[in-house]
């Protein structure tokens, strides 16, 4: 019987949130979303999950959050025939020389926004094969996006008008890396424009 897949996403970001809760919508696994680094140390305290997605904009370098992670991180992923939680840090975009030299010497695991769909989904796979939580990945479950444009090709306009969501569900439409990048800066640009009328005076 396949194991259950929790992940925590810990992301203050808006439009970085819905993106990452997109991605792992289409892998069916289970997510959690929190946007500050006090519930995230109570939630890896109370959880069980299998992969922690951690922002350094929020888990930054000085913080215990991140030492806790990066301790996570550097054990063996299964310890005993028991699989152990993983940790992939996301370095903030245009600031890679501030965080990767850092990660590089520490061997930890990150991935760089804005987000290439395909490199994210292939890191977190790896992930959680390392830790014996997947026993294939996506591509070989035949989830992989790229086998999917063709068919996708005539399906986006019926798509992307359905439901509630700006996207369809991935088994009907196909995301290119340019849309989720383009998807993410739109919520990002739609959560400043929401912030500019909630701060407006009365």
């Amino acid at each position: 019987m396949p194991k259950e897949i929790n992940i925590l996403v810990l992301e203050e970001d808006a439009g970085s949130q819905n993106a990452i809760q997109m991605m792992m919508d289409g892998e069916g696994w289970k997510v959690r979303i929190l946007g500050n680094a006090t519930e995230g140390m109570q939630a890896l305290a109370q959880g069980s999950w299998a992969l922690v997605v951690a922002s350094l904009t929020l888990a930054e370098f000085s913080s215990p959050l991140f030492q806790i992670l990066k301790e996570l991180a550097s054990a063996p992923p299964v310890e005993e025939g028991k699989s152990r939680v993983r940790v992939l840090f996301v370095v903030p975009a245009g600031a890679e020389s501030a965080f990767t030299p850092t990660l590089d010497a520490s061997r930890l695991p990150y991935t760089v926004k804005p987000y290439q769909l395909n490199e994210f989904i292939e890191k977190v796979n790896d992930l959680l094969l390392q830790a014996q939580f997947l026993t294939k990945t996506s591509r070989e479950r035949g989830f992989a996006f790229e086998q999917r444009t063709s068919a996708a090709k005539g399906k986006k306009g019926k798509a992307a008008g359905a439901g509630n969501s700006m996207f369809a569900s991935r088994d009907e439409y196909y995301y290119s890396e340019e849309e989720l990048a383009e998807y993410e800066k739109e919520e990002q640009e739609r959560q400043k424009k929401k912030k500019k009328l909630t701060d407006r005076p009365l």
